[in-house]
Parts: C-alpha cells; structure tokens; sequence
C-alpha cells in the first residue's frame, strides 16, 4: 500500500469515526427536542377538561370549530342560552369583517361583544365604547389555537356584564 493510499484510509476513517460522533450528538439532541415539543401535545391530549380556550389540541368542550353551524350561529346560541335575561342582537361590526353583538337590558346597552377576524386592527369601535362607558369585549373567530369554549365566552361576557 502507498503512503498516500495509507494516509488517505486514516483520513477517511478519522472523518467516518468523527462523523458518527457528531450523528449521534445531533441525533440525540433532536430527539430530546422533539420529546420537549410533543410532550405538552400529549399533556393535552390526555388531560382532563381544563376549562382553557387555547392550545394545539381541540377540547372536549363545546368550542366554536365543534359546533354544528358558522361561529356567528355559535356565539348566537351562547348568549341565548347563558344569558337569557338580555336581548342579544347581531350585525355586522362597523367598518371591519364581523359580528357585533350587542346585549340589551331594560331599554340601555349592557355590553358591546365584537368578533373579528385576527386581520382585523380595527380599534374605533372599542375606542368609543371606552369614551361612552360601555362595556365592551372582543374575541377572534379565526384565531389559531383559540378554540372559544363556552366556559371562556360565558366567562368573559359574565365578567363584563359585572
């Protein structure tokens, strides 16, 4: 065997030895990270009900995206059923894609609720609820990983109304 020859078998076993040391460093380090991502993934998939409005995985709750109907026909049902003591009215939001619904009780507005798109800057609206006095909240219908559980709309609205 020539020297070069001999030189060129421990240069490329040296890079084959050093290389496997890097694979399994990086092969290990990516299964540790993907463990660290996917953990809470399972963590929700096998948690019990929470009462939360977000994550990656869809509640058992009833939520706006397991409804059977648009999330204008969702947030109608909601408010009929928890607060019946109000009169609930939906139109269009002023200047911007969504729904305003507003609660009415004994002739005064209790409580402005838009549902907007998460494109949607729009911030007039609040603005003059906030100069008026009158409660207002906002959710997004489109918003990923928010899944609007009951629970959380009742909630928030309950607070407002508060």
């Amino acid at each position: 065997m020539s020297l070069f020859s001999k030189l060129f078998n421990r240069a490329e076993k040296a890079a084959a030895d050093m290389f496997g040391e890097e694979k399994k460093y990086f092969t290990d380090t990516a299964a540790k990270e993907a463990d660290r991502y996917d953990e809470p993934v399972r963590q929700a998939a096998q948690a019990p009900q929470t009462g939360l409005s977000w994550g990656p995985v869809m509640p058992a709750e009833e939520n706006q995206f397991s409804y059977n109907g648009s999330y204008v026909d969702y947030f109608s049902h909601v408010f009929a059923a928890d607060f019946p003591e109000y009169t609930v009215t939906a139109s269009p939001a002023p200047r911007t894609r969504g729904t305003l619904f507003t609660f009415t009780q004994g002739g005064r507005i209790a409580l402005q609720v838009e549902v907007l798109s998460e494109a949607s800057n729009a911030t007039r609206f609040r603005r003059e609820c906030q100069l008026s006095g009158t409660p207002y909240l906002r959710f997004y219908y489109d918003h990923d990983g928010w899944w609007n559980t009951r629970s959380y709309v009742s909630g928030r609205v309950r607070s407002a109304l508060n």
